[in-house]
């Protein structure tokens, strides 16, 4: 019975969140989809890369990472601060919701969300005429783990931010920093050699080289993986250790 309870509150946060993304899908719809696209066909552009396909699928790769990124970070952390300063999360506090079930069912819609903007970028590959040798199972694993690592980080922000000024000038920073910093639209060599051992294991860049080869169909990065599931496991541990569930 409290298994049934606790997911039906999970269900309950992920249908308001999905209610709002329908009322407010413009702004998911840049985050998502259109600036990641513009960004692939800029980087294809300066590349001068029409008709190779070994960089056009780097190229979506990185643009793939960049929509998780911005509706991970960006995109989700505009909605944590929202339900803080408007005084929608009082109104989840004092209702008969765990802590545990607000965490759970903002993640799921944050995996939703991911899916369709994941599902909408493959979309315009086929209409750019990438060919693509997708491997399934290490895709979804990559783009899952990418956004829940990602999520965690919003979580924290979105908690510790001492506005909403504040939290949605952090979030908008580190949703795109955390991509233009990593090695994800160009290679690391041409980043100074002090800098690259950090750039090249941010989590956007574990996520793009995973979700890299598992558009060509290359076998699966472990380093990468195993990388990702740390960086997952501290990024929710530190979102769940933020979440404030009422006000100091």
């Amino acid at each position: 019975m409290g298994l049934r309870r606790r997911l039906n509150e999970v269900e309950c946060v992920f249908r308001i969140h999905l209610a709002r993304l329908r009322v407010e899908a413009g702004p998911f719809i840049l985050a998502a989809l259109i600036f990641p696209t513009a960004i692939y066909l800029f980087a294809q552009a300066i590349g001068n890369t029409t008709g190779q396909s070994e960089q056009q699928t780097r190229f979506l790769a990185g643009s793939i990472t960049f929509s998780i990124s911005l509706t991970s970070i960006s995109w989700l952390g505009y909605l944590l601060l929202e339900n803080r300063f408007t005084g929608r999360l009082k109104l989840f506090a004092t209702s008969p919701l765990a802590p545990s079930s607000y965490l759970f069912g903002i993640l799921t819609f944050a995996l939703a969300q991911t899916a369709l903007g994941t599902s909408a970028l493959l979309i315009v590959a086929r209409f750019f005429g990438i060919d693509l040798k997708l491997s399934p199972l290490p895709f979804i694993v990559a783009i899952g783990l990418g956004a829940l690592c990602l999520c965690g980080l919003s979580v924290v922000v979105a908690t510790r931010a001492r506005s909403f000024s504040e939290g949605s000038l952090l979030t908008d920073a580190l949703g795109a920093g955390l991509v233009f910093l990593a090695p994800v639209y160009y290679r690391a060599e041409v980043l100074p050699r002090l800098m690259r051992p950090i750039a090249e294991w941010l989590p956007t860049a574990c996520v793009e080289r995973a979700i890299l080869c598992a558009l060509r169909g290359d076998e699966a990065p472990m380093a990468d993986f195993l990388a990702l599931f740390a960086m997952t496991g501290i990024a929710l541990a530190l979102g769940v250790r933020s979440l404030r569930w009422t006000e100091d």
